[in-house]
């Protein structure tokens, strides 16, 4: 091993100028720089999954585990032929075969997750931000090209990021890659699917297209990863076995003279009902300056329906913005092998049992996050209180002095049942449902239904249907399980409220949130602080 190290020390050093090359401290870093990166791969190796059709190890693809509890990413493209029963093999470096379930799938931007036999805890990749990413970054592609590991170990190529932001268009809405990582880091077919890393080990995309040359399908130099930042986003829906329709503006953007001018505009869209108009020039959508409509259908391509954005734009030499959320495309419709084949004999987007348990696992998951994050288990029984009390500021009267206000948690409290409850009583009897609940065995009525981000942070938001009135819906930190938002409607008045979160602190062994944002539809109605908490015994 020495020899081969001192080796290939050897040639790095020969591409330095003559008067490092004779210094011993150079000769170190590039050993100590090589020996870095094999511990790197070798610490990598089993989180890479080749991946099979059942009983089938013809071909196939790749994916990488992010989860010890057995989830992985993959491309759609990948799994697209296992979705009648769900089920596909997974081989693991050291010849491990184990049975595969395929939970949600994202069609229009190539990602699917899986999950492999729960009985053990496995090694999982972290997941690093594709947002720091530059060009000429050294990165590091591993998985299964032309079928080659037949021990299931992955084949690892290195090279460097050669572009960001690239757009690749898909086919009838499906597999389209937007704001993508570009690479000269070799992927081959079998590489689909599979993880590509930065030079630490932290998962920075998904590899799955390819350009080739006309007459085959071997690698040229630029292969393309989606971004790990836009799967996140995904990621809560994926988890719970959810189909993950994509987001549109309501809006087209075209260039004009080093300009981006809004074209048309749906006429019962967001967009127009927020007021933007025709040739409004766009600066700024979803946090990120807007150059070229290429940078519009980028980032555009990377949301989720549903997701809230803000939009700036310049009329008439002013700058104006506005808030809104996304609306869904429609799903692409799913053929054999290619546009022109007839539609799959089932539908990929229907129930499955699969899909069914995946989405009871993620509520689990949630509920247990959250009370982890709260410091609630064990200590939250009848009896138990939490008791609050600061200042309300309504929106728009920041100098005044705001009221005085009180907020009471109760342990198996049922305040809000009552059809006169005020909506601040219906919040906090939530916040005592949710404390109160079992994690094994939560409420039934539960389901995840979205991903969401509220102030800056992503969260997965479950439904919870009432035997009376509208459901209520409750986002929570995908990663930390805290509560962020809560939004239900008041039976009494019929109007939507929206609490959102923020600002935790301990509470003797809990951890409570200090900021509450109070939202009646869309309008922030008020900001409240709370200066005094205390855990209530009675």
């Amino acid at each position: 091993m020495s020899s081969v190290i001192s080796i290939a020390a050897a040639v790095f050093v020969g591409l330095l100028p003559v008067d490092q090359a004779d210094s011993a401290t150079d000769r170190a870093r590039v050993i100590a720089a090589q020996s870095a990166r094999v511990e790197t791969i070798q610490r990598l190796v089993p989180s890479v999954a080749c991946l099979f059709s059942k009983g089938d190890q013809a071909g196939g693809g790749s994916g990488v585990l992010i989860d010890k509890d057995g989830y992985g990413l993959t491309n759609f493209h990948v799994v697209a032929g296992m979705l009648k029963d769900r089920h596909g093999d997974v081989g693991l470096a050291g010849k491990r075969l184990v049975d595969m379930k395929i939970l949600g799938i994202d069609p229009g931007g190539d990602v699917a997750m899986f999950r492999i036999d729960p009985k053990e805890r496995f090694s999982a990749a972290p997941l690093g931000d594709s947002d720091e990413l530059a060009v000429g970054d050294y990165t590091l592609a591993m998985g299964n090209p032309f079928g080659l590991a037949d021990d299931y170990a992955p084949t690892v190529t290195h090279g460097i990021i050669s572009g960001l932001h690239r757009f690749q268009a898909g086919v009838r809405g499906a597999l389209t890659y937007t704001d993508c990582i570009q690479v000269d880091t070799s992927i081959n077919p079998g590489n689909s699917g599979g993880p590509l890393f930065d030079m630490s080990g932290r998962l920075i995309g998904i590899n799955g297209r390819i350009a080739v040359e006309e007459r085959n399908r071997v690698n040229v130099g630029v292969g393309f990863a989606i971004s790990i930042n836009q799967i996140k986003r995904f990621m809560p829906m994926l988890r719970a076995g959810l189909v993950t329709p994509h987001a549109t503006a309501g809006f087209t953007v075209r260039d004009q003279a080093l300009r981006v001018l809004v074209d048309k505009i749906e006429d019962r869209g967001a967009a127009r009902t927020a007021g933007l108009q025709h040739s409004d020039e766009l600066i700024r959508f979803a946090g990120r300056d807007i150059h070229s409509a290429n940078d519009f259908l980028n980032v555009l391509g990377t949301l989720p329906a549903d997701w809230p954005v803000e939009v700036a734009f310049r009329r008439e030499g002013e700058v104006r913005r506005f808030n809104m959320r996304l609306a869904a495309m429609p799903l692409p419709k799913l053929t054999r092998d290619a546009p022109n084949q007839p539609r799959l004999a089932f539908d990929p987007y229907g129930p499955h049992p699969v899909t069914t348990k995946a989405n009871r696992r993620a509520v689990r998951r949630a509920i247990e996050l959250f009370q982890k994050a709260a410091g609630s288990s064990g200590i939250w029984h009848d009896g138990v209180g939490i008791v609050g009390s600061g200042t309300r500021t309504p929106t728009g009267a920041h100098e005044e002095k705001g009221e005085t206000i009180s907020w009471r948690v109760r342990a198996s409290s049922d305040d809000s049942k009552a059809e006169d409850a005020i909506p601040d009583t219906v919040e906090a009897t939530i916040w005592s449902e949710l404390l109160s609940m079992s994690a094994d065995k939560p409420a039934k009525g539960l389901r995840v239904v979205a991903s969401d981000e509220v102030r800056g942070r992503i969260c997965v938001v479950i439904e919870r249907k009432l035997e009376k009135g509208q459901p209520q819906r409750l986002s929570f930190d995908d990663e930390t399980g805290e509560l962020l938002a809560v939004e239900f409607t008041h039976a009494g008045t019929g109007i939507v409220f929206r609490y959102e979160y923020g600002s935790v602190q301990s509470v003797g062994t809990m951890r409570m949130p200090r900021a509450r944002w109070v939202y009646r539809g869309e309008t922030l109605f008020a900001e409240d602080s709370f200066t005094e908490m205390a855990i209530e015994a009675r």
